[in-house]
């Protein structure tokens, strides 16, 4: 008797009907592309867990190395613990060395509705994930960082309701493949800084565009063929290599040649900042956190930026402008040489401009060589974004209907914010990484609905809450790790309410003077489980 058919994977199946959908035919099976799909990404921090061995995977970088990990799955969230006692809660050095037994970092975290997750962390609301970070309200996700409302997705590096996508960066993309730094693209291949087009291929900081080739517009039909042969050789390569190059190694090998002098532009001046609007929220920010309005944001700037990775700076090859990389993708520039070619942001736009410098004279092949001859006249890239209508921001790259933001990167409908790399749908957010849908919130770390909460990780649906790891739905709370449907609880334990609120005062009362006298604070969510002796 036959052994019963396997069933098939869901996730597979979705990569095989993307690849149908991109290049006319299937490849191959997700499995044989996963190293390629995952090279625009960072390497995941892995553990061991302290209770099993078992592998731990992380998001971040950050948790003190003498801490304690385990899985998602290890976490008993029916543990009782006894409360503190009066001597335990005097002030916060008493409370974190209390509580260090109760203290464990968890990876693998998977929190609201989800399911079918695997090798993944930090996913949110998501089924059908594979190793991949930072995944929220998305469905067939592999090999991807930072996606949110987004299907049959992968190899992406910061995306927002895109379906049907490879190896992409940027917004609402359908069904396209290696685009950089793109917004609101449909049916496009090997495109960089591209904005509201659909049927491009090799086109750098078009906007409005179609039916374009190396930014030359040309008759439908001739660009329909093209498009076919290039993507049958696309498909033919990756199922016999399992790979094909990208387009920073396009326009890094292009970086060879001079600017091109025919190469026309005419930057913008630049606009005003007025920092008064994020001095206001910060200030109230500070006042609904600690009950003190503690002016000044520049001198706390350091306090913001740790745990944040800076911006870097590059002198545009059309200028010498400032063209401004966000942090999150900084690292790509280490895999792939092309800070030379990244004109600053209005730049762009005057590259997109540029039309038949290009030659597409005779057939058109995917062959890296002849395209890097054919492309270089246009082949720019940079790692920002301004796309929507934003308003009153500086040194503040990938911005999209945001205002009044500065210091950071990924300001997505977000405002009055500093100092954080990817608020979206916030407001009044400083010093995090990744804070979604909150407001009035500091440090705060791959959080999503939050409200007024200081120096929590990995959480979902907290208010009023103080140095939180992987809670869900924890109210009026300190010093909580690993708990959900928590109130008045300090170490995971509940309190009578004005009991907490007691405790809760003089522990907002010393941060207060803490952060007044030296602009700083000595405990994070990332060091105080490794702050004090476990007996």
């Amino acid at each position: 008797m036959a052994p019963p058919a396997q069933a098939p994977d869901p996730l597979d199946k979705a990569w095989r009907s993307t690849c149908r959908v991109l290049f006319g035919s299937e490849v191959g099976p997700l499995s044989d592309f996963e190293e390629w799909l995952s090279e625009y990404d960072e390497k995941i921090r892995t553990e061991k867990s302290a209770l099993s061995g078992k592998s731990v995977s992380f998001s971040q970088n950050e948790y003190n190395k003498g801490a304690r990990f385990i899985t998602f799955d290890e976490v008993d969230l029916g543990k009782k613990f006894q409360p503190l006692s009066i001597n335990e809660v005097k002030d916060i050095d008493s409370i974190v060395s209390a509580v260090q037994e109760r203290i464990f970092y968890t990876g693998n975290v998977i929190l609201g509705h989800s399911s079918s997750v695997e090798n993944s962390s930090n996913v949110v609301n998501s089924h059908y994930v594979k190793s991949s970070t930072v995944i929220s309200d998305c469905k067939y996700i592999a090999c991807s960082r930072y996606v949110k409302y987004s299907e049959c997705c992968f190899g992406l590096l910061g995306a927002e309701k895109n379906t049907h996508v490879v190896r992409t960066t940027g917004s609402e993309l359908k069904r396209c493949f290696e685009c950089n730094m793109a917004e609101l693209l449909s049916d496009c291949y090997y495109c960089a800084k591209v904005q509201n087009s659909h049927d491009c291929f090799f086109c750098f900081g078009t906007h409005n565009s179609a039916y374009q080739i190396g930014n030359t517009p040309l008759p439908k039909d001739k660009y329909a063929a093209i498009k076919a042969k290039l993507c049958g050789e696309i498909a033919e390569k990756l199922k016999k290599d399992k790979r094909i190059f990208s387009l920073l190694t396009l326009i890094e090998k292009a970086s060879s040649h001079a600017v091109d002098k025919r190469l026309k532009f005419e930057p913008e001046p630049q606009q005003k900042f007025d920092g008064s609007p994020i001095e206001t929220a910060f200030s109230k920010t500070m006042s609904i956190l600690f009950g003190r309005i503690l002016q000044g944001i520049g001198n706390y700037s350091k306090f913001l930026q740790k745990h944040i990775p800076p911006n870097m700076e590059f002198k545009s090859p059309l200028s010498n402008r400032p063209s401004i990389a966000c942090n999150y993708r900084i690292h790509l520039l280490k895999k792939f040489k092309f800070g030379s070619r990244m004109p600053a942001e209005e730049e762009m736009i005057w590259v997109g401009k540029n039309s038949g410098l290009t030659d597409l004279s005779g057939e058109i092949s995917m062959d890296l060589g002849e395209l890097v001859e054919r492309l270089h006249p246009v082949a720019y890239t940079n790692l920002d974004k301004v796309a929507g209508n934003n308003r009153n921001f500086t040194r503040a790259p990938v911005m999209i209907d945001a205002q009044d933001c500065m210091d950071g990167a990924a300001y997505i409908r977000s405002k009055k914010c500093a100092y954080c790399f990817w608020a979206s749908g916030t407001e009044a957010s400083f010093g995090s990484y990744v804070s979604l849908d909150s407001s009035f919130v500091m440090k705060n770390f791959y959080c999503e609905k939050m409200q007024r909460a200081f120096e929590c990780d990995g959480c979902n649906g907290c208010a009023d809450a103080y140095y939180l790891h992987n809670c869900e739905n924890v109210r009026e709370s300190m010093f909580c790790f690993n708990a959900k449907n928590l109130s008045y609880a300090i170490g995971n334990a509940a309190l009578p309410p004005d009991k907490y609120r007691g405790i809760k005062k003089a522990v907002v009362a010393q941060l207060a003077d803490e952060l007044e006298r030296n602009h700083d604070i000595k405990l994070d969510i990332f060091n105080i489980g490794a702050a004090g002796k476990r007996g």
